[in-house]
């Protein structure tokens, strides 16, 4: 009997008084329940097995991808052990690494692999505080990518001359270098692709030790530019591209203009004008790129908050102390 001489009937806990272990597991029983605890006199799990296993199987395929992507940045860095442990090998600044293909496939895949295995298994085994790790480093990750295209809007005139002066001092110096093979093979990409030819304009080449055009470089490309920014590289045989194409330019002494024989607008302008004149594709992209971050934070925030009601629940009926 409590204070007022009640006292519960058999069978039923006592919600007042004591407090010793039982008594206290007794209040909690008597606390109020949620209506959607019980349904037909059975308890209501919290936790929705749909957005559970979309979840699960949204990570599960981005984290076969991310180990795909690092499989071959590790495959790559093995094949290029040699130029790795060269001089001139090894990560030196950030540059050396967002310039080097290799790097970047083993940094991204290894991103991708490390927040996708923490929202499979949090997804998975119903761990709260792995899909709160995986919506926050998601939504920094968004944060960073707005705040990029931000300052990129805002500030455009000095982001394009800090991209350019950044290619120009990186990229365009490590092209026929030993390890950056891959950045060389881009670089022609881009430029066969966009119709362009270094950084700011095809002068850019001059920093280039190889196609530097000075006293002091014997290089048979010097005064020249790589091939891939021929408007015709097949010009001899359309069968075989031409790979001297290219050469004596930026020679003074050539009276041919360099705009008969190679592109002469900057791959960043390029990119630029790209992007204008295909802004709804691009627009698209960043939009669905941006809907399925924001898609995988909700549906994780939700069901680490489906699981945090699920333990209230069992800890207030005592199957979870």
């Amino acid at each position: 009997p409590n204070r007022r001489g009640y006292q519960a009937p058999p069978g039923k806990p006592s919600c007042h008084g004591g407090n010793n272990n039982n008594a206290k597991r007794q209040r909690r029983q008597c606390q109020p329940m949620p209506r959607a605890i019980v349904s037909g006199g059975r308890r209501t799990n919290f936790v929705n097995p749909c957005i559970k296993y979309a979840l699960f199987f949204f990570n599960f395929v981005f984290w076969l991808a991310g180990s795909l992507i690092l499989g071959i940045g590790v495959a790559a860095a093995f094949m290029k052990r040699e130029a790795f442990d060269s001089a001139s090998g090894g990560v030196k600044d950030i540059f050396s690494v967002i310039f080097d293909a290799t790097l970047v496939f083993i940094a991204f895949g290894a991103l991708v692999f490390l927040l996708t295995f923490a929202g499979c298994l949090g997804s998975l085994r119903d761990n709260a505080c792995l899909l709160k790790f995986f919506a926050l480093s998601l939504f920094v990750i968004f944060l960073a990518e707005c705040a990029a295209a931000i300052a990129v809007f805002v500030l455009k005139d000095r982001a394009i001359d800090y991209v350019e002066t950044v290619l120009k001092a990186n990229m365009i110096t490590m092209y026929r270098e030993e390890r950056y093979e891959d950045t060389q093979n881009f670089i022609d990409w881009y430029h066969k692709n966009l119709a362009c030819c270094g950084a700011a304009s095809y002068r850019d080449w001059n920093d280039n030790k190889y196609f530097a055009c000075n006293a002091n470089n014997t290089s048979p490309e010097r005064c020249g530019v790589p091939f891939s920014c021929c408007k015709k590289m097949n010009d001899i045989d359309d069968r075989v591209i031409n790979t001297m194409c290219g050469y004596h330019v930026t020679n003074p002494r050539n009276t041919e203009q360099p705009e008969a024989r190679i592109w002469t607008v900057g791959c960043v302008e390029a990119t630029r004008k790209y992007i204008e004149n295909n802004v709804i594709p691009v627009a698209g992209v960043a939009i669905a790129v941006s809907v399925v971050q924001l898609t995988a934070i909700f549906l994780s925030r939700v069901l680490a908050g489906q699981i945090q009601d699920q333990v209230t629940l069992l800890r207030r009926t005592g199957e979870l102390v």
